[in-house]
């Protein structure tokens, strides 16, 4: 009885659906930030200072910023708030991985030798 007390107030209505449909919209919010960080970045130090790891460094502060929201929010007891900070996880850490797939990506093509 204990287990399926805990079990309810743990995923109770609301928490998958959140986990689920909240996602894909964070992780929009979290690439459309990608590509927001790339032009301040040149704005704000342009020539050599721009470089590709400052705008991955940037992405990174925003996928940390996203984990503490989700900390905050899964603090709750609402089973919806629980389930929305696992999707803002899920999407700061897929954030995180675009960034470095396009880090790895940039830095190949910046420091490439022509043959």
């Amino acid at each position: 009885m204990m287990i399926a007390r805990r079990r309810a107030a743990t995923t109770g209505p609301g928490y998958w659906r959140a986990a689920t449909l909240d996602t894909p919209a964070w992780l929009a919010l979290v690439v459309a930030g990608f590509f927001v960080v790339a032009p301040v970045a040149g704005a704000l130090f342009p020539g050599d200072a721009a470089d590709v790891s400052l705008e991955f460094a940037a992405v990174g502060a925003e996928a940390v910023i996203s984990i503490l929201i989700a900390v905050a929010l899964f603090t709750s007891r609402s089973a919806t708030k629980r389930g929305f900070a696992l999707g803002i996880v899920t999407a700061a850490l897929v954030g995180l991985e675009f960034a470095a797939i396009h880090f790895a990506i940039n830095i190949d093509a910046k420091y490439a030798v022509a043959p």
